[in-house]
């Protein structure tokens, strides 16, 4: 069994894992830290299952996907239409926020213009269209392999030129 001190010394240490998991799921690090912190809780509520567990990070892991999914699937998860920046609605940000995060979204929406035709077009199928690989591999009848090797490169292209920007208007 687990008391106090136990839990705090072998799962929190585990914090900074499962957020970076939960943050590249939803992409969104207030909706990453309520997800974490759901995790937390669980995993104190079943502290005396923990000890039958071999892989406590594989098991929390596992634990903080699963609910990144379940967030994503609730009908009340913020969805962003891809096609139309101007629609994305911000009910926390008053005006000028909303106005900066729009305009930001048009940025990455003309950067990722800017791509390969190839990486654009799985960029579009994983990100917008929210395809899997395997739908996007009966698509383009590339190999998985491939499709990571594709995506990789579109999010590395396009950070590279957002930095890019961002560093010019920032002098």
């Amino acid at each position: 069994m687990f008391d106090a001190q136990t839990f705090k010394e072998t799962l929190l240490p585990l914090h900074g894992h499962l957020f970076r998991t939960a943050y590249r799921l939803l992409n969104c690090q207030a909706d990453a830290d309520d997800t974490v912190q759901d995790v937390f809780v669980k995993l104190w509520n079943m502290r005396e299952n923990l000890c039958g567990i071999k892989n406590l990070q594989a098991y929390a892991t596992t634990m903080t996907r699963n609910l990144c999914l379940d967030r994503m699937r609730s009908p009340g998860y913020r969805k962003w239409d891809s096609n139309d920046a101007g629609s994305l609605k911000y009910e926390w940000a008053d005006e000028v926020e909303q106005a900066d995060r729009q305009d930001e979204l048009k940025l990455v929406l003309h950067l990722i213009d800017q791509l390969p035709q190839k990486q654009r077009d799985i960029f579009r199928m994983r990100y917008f269209n929210e395809l899997s690989l395997a739908e996007i591999r009966q698509i383009t009848g590339l190999s998985p392999v491939n499709i990571r090797v594709h995506l990789s490169r579109a999010q590395k292209k396009v950070r590279e030129l957002y930095e890019k920007i961002n560093s010019y208007e920032s002098r």
